[in-house]
């Protein structure tokens, strides 16, 4: 048989802490479209570059030779000078406008915000580079890291939670 609990027994599960009064944590929707949006500027920007750099190295290269076509010095600079490039937009785009301001140029039509999750202060360059590698891990184990911003109560991925950063709007 069913009784009651005593009075007083039941007490409501504490609150959980949550963002300065006037913040909220970043919509799902809203992340994402970010991303995309970011992706997409990044990739203009890379196909920029190959547009460019790849031209000057073609214009450097003889491939009049009968076995092989040879590049002259001007093409194996400008073809180490991109590839230089790429590496250094692909990996630092994200970590320079963290760091920088705490939102990407993708972030910024929504008012989105990357910031240090103990205390919503700014996020530094090595915290801003940890969330980078926390991408690279969340792309490794099949996006699951991402998939977790639906499961987290505050809306952290695994990136979030290896950095210690929460996406705020403010």
């Amino acid at each position: 048989m069913y009784q009651q609990p005593p009075a007083g027994a039941w007490q409501t599960p504490p609150e959980q802490p949550g963002p300065a009064p006037g913040v909220e944590f970043a919509p799902h929707g809203e992340r994402l479209v970010a991303y995309i949006l970011d992706a997409l500027i990044l990739f203009v920007i890379l196909i920029v570059a190959v547009v460019l750099l790849g031209g000057a190295v073609l214009t450097g290269s003889d491939f009049s030779a009968p076995n092989a076509p040879q590049i002259g010095p001007f093409a194996a600079i400008s073809g180490l000078l991109f590839v230089l490039f790429v590496i250094i937009v692909s990996v630092g785009y994200f970590p320079f406008f963290w760091a920088r301001g705490g939102q990407t140029p993708g972030m910024k039509p929504f008012g989105l915000y990357v910031v240090r999750d103990r205390d919503g202060g700014p996020v530094g360059l090595g915290q801003a580079l940890l969330r980078l590698v926390g991408y690279w891990v969340n792309g490794i184990v099949l996006y699951i890291g991402f998939i977790w911003v639906f499961i987290d109560a505050r809306r952290r991925g695994w990136h979030d939670l290896i950095a210690g950063t929460v996406v705020v709007k403010r």
